[in-house]
């Protein structure tokens, strides 16, 4: 994140963490936008106007750590590559400031549409254990049995509601993707996330974009972590989004 919007971000008007669970939205509209760090300054203005922004214990930048799960083939991941429409993801994530830990299964029903599932655990999980395995069971019809620990992934985000508190945005900086023989890291990119309970063109921020130009680009930490990490998958439909990550 450059020096002159961390600077900014403490401007904003805070909102805590009981005001942002009102705001929960487990079954939402997602939109994403992938951006150079350094284009981050124009959407201070829009924010500023419209938005406050997610404080605890003066912290506003909060990091954040992933363990994403698959098959040992990578079946979720190919399910994302061919476009299925009900694929899921599978992760524990947690938010290192609070120490907060949840095991997360992410189901796509329709086009930007999510239902999200999550259950808190008392630290990071490795392995799966078999309630977790059932859980899963009800979102997808694949074999839970052999699901594995697959890569981890770590970045810092912010988190803003809207006056109405009617949509989060978040936008995520610093990402780290890891296995057990490399890391790479997303040091220029800034993706951020619009997520809503239905589409609606009254979002601020979404009408900003639009004036200024810049569509959403759709962007999966988990996808692009495979990709990186694992150069010989298959990845002839991302090639789109490998291009946009290479351009920034």
């Amino acid at each position: 994140m450059s020096l002159d919007f961390n600077t900014f971000i403490y401007s904003l008007p805070a909102l805590n963490l009981n005001e942002l669970d009102s705001v929960s939205l487990l079954n939402r509209v997602d939109k994403k936008f992938t951006l150079p760090i350094t284009q981050l300054f124009e959407l201070e203005e829009c924010l500023k106007n419209n938005y406050r922004i997610l404080e605890i214990d003066s912290v506003r930048a909060f990091r954040y750590e992933n363990n994403y799960f698959d098959t040992p083939d990578l079946n979720f991941y190919k399910e994302h590559h061919s476009g299925y429409a009900n694929r899921v993801k599978v992760r524990c994530r947690k938010y290192v400031e609070s120490g907060l830990t949840f095991f997360e299964i992410k189901k796509k029903e329709k086009i930007n549409r999510t239902n999200k599932y999550r259950e808190q655990t008392s630290d990071m999980i490795f392995s799966l254990g078999e309630s977790q395995k059932n859980k899963l069971s009800d979102f997808t019809r694949k074999n839970t049995q052999d699901i594995a620990l697959i890569l981890k992934n770590n970045f810092t985000r912010i988190t803003f509601v809207d006056s109405n508190f009617s949509e989060r945005v978040t936008i995520d900086t610093t990402i780290v993707f890891i296995d057990d023989n490399q890391e790479i890291k997303l040091n220029n990119v800034a993706v951020l996330e619009i997520k809503q309970s239905k589409t609606s063109q009254s979002s601020p921020l979404l009408q900003f974009l639009k004036q200024k130009g810049i569509r959403e680009k759709s962007f999966s930490k988990y996808i692009f972590g495979i990709i990186s990490l694992m150069p010989n998958v298959k990845k002839n439909n991302f090639l789109a989004l490998i291009k946009n990550i290479n351009n920034i």
